[in-house]
């Protein structure tokens, strides 16, 4: 097999933090073949700080940090986006194995081994298959891709009732819905069963009490819209029992961690969604993308019946 005559190979990311979250289990499946291998990510400032809790990762390095001392160390490289620079140094420094996605001839001719994945319906399965030409034919396990930062939460969660954590679904201060979907799902969940913690930062939370105060003061719904960082956030849902959010980008780092996690996205985001994952995907595949203040419409046609199913 190609792999075990590799000492050190370097993985090129995506920008996107839910494409890093689903490639991380190509660590643990390179390791389950070759125990030995040193392997280096080239990723992202914002993808930085979850570096020291990835499992099986020997070097986390930024694009900007990136000498061609580094690259030249590697027997071979993957990569997992389109990196017309990268592939370009790659080739230019003779790095003996360069595994990519067939796109273009130009592109084709920098890799060693070019890649067909326009067939494939999932994108885990599009980054299994780059393993391919090292003779990596499947995802080895289902270990953890990330140790959870549980020491980063400042809070106390009470084991008393099952704690379901509900996470916004964008990360923009000012994009309040469909948040509020969250209480009316809350709403006709028991009130004293579950414990349901309203996750966020700061300026969603205001925004969130202003639009439903009444859920807020029924004891079993805390308002956790406080957290300072990526870290607590990760740490209070590995805490949770299970994560219920529209977020896809927490949703795959959650999942990669080991949580249970029921994600609810558009159809139009089924590429990108995990399938050992819990979702719920909107039939209406004829989702745009939404501009300014104009709410997502695909999650508005969404009714709460499949989440409390899925709760139960």
């Amino acid at each position: 097999m190609r792999i075990q005559g590799i000492d050190n190979i370097v993985i090129i990311g995506s920008p996107s933090m839910k494409e890093f979250a689903i490639s991380l289990s190509i660590i643990n499946t390179l390791k389950s073949h070759n125990s030995q291998i040193k392997v280096t990510w080239i990723g992202y400032e914002e993808q930085k700080v979850l570096a020291e809790y990835v499992n099986g990762l020997d070097q986390f390095l930024v694009k900007e940090e990136v000498e061609d001392e580094i690259l030249t160390q590697n027997q071979a490289v993957i990569f997992l986006s389109e990196e017309k620079d990268f592939s370009k140094k790659c080739r230019d420094l003779k790095i003996e194995i360069r595994i990519g996605a067939k796109s273009g001839w130009r592109s084709n001719r920098r890799f060693t081994d070019a890649v067909a994945i326009d067939d494939l319906l999932t994108l885990e399965e599009c980054y299994i298959a780059l393993l391919t030409p090292l003779g990596i034919t499947e995802k080895s396990n289902n270990e953890p891709s990330l140790t959870a930062p549980v020491g980063t939460f400042r809070g106390i969660i009470k084991k008393d009732l099952k704690n379901i954590v509900f996470y916004p679904y964008r990360l923009d201060t000012h994009r309040v819905w469909p948040s509020v979907r969250y209480f009316e799902l809350i709403d006709q969940l028991p009130k004293y069963e579950n414990n349901y913690i309203i996750a966020g930062n700061e300026m969603e939370g205001k925004a969130l009490e202003m639009t439903a105060p009444e859920l807020f003061r029924v004891p079993s719904v805390k308002n956790s819209t406080d957290l300072e960082d990526l870290e607590e956030t990760l740490a209070l849902i590995a805490k949770s029992d299970v994560l219920v959010t529209y977020n896809n980008d927490i949703a795959h780092l959650a999942h990669a961690m080991g949580a249970k996690v029921i994600c609810i996205s558009s159809s139009a985001e089924s590429f990108y969604i995990n399938k050992e994952m819990c979702s719920i995907i909107t039939p209406d595949a004829s989702c745009i993308k939404c501009v300014g203040e104009k709410p997502c419409e695909c999650l508005r046609k969404l009714g709460i019946e499949e989440v409390m199913e899925e709760l139960k």
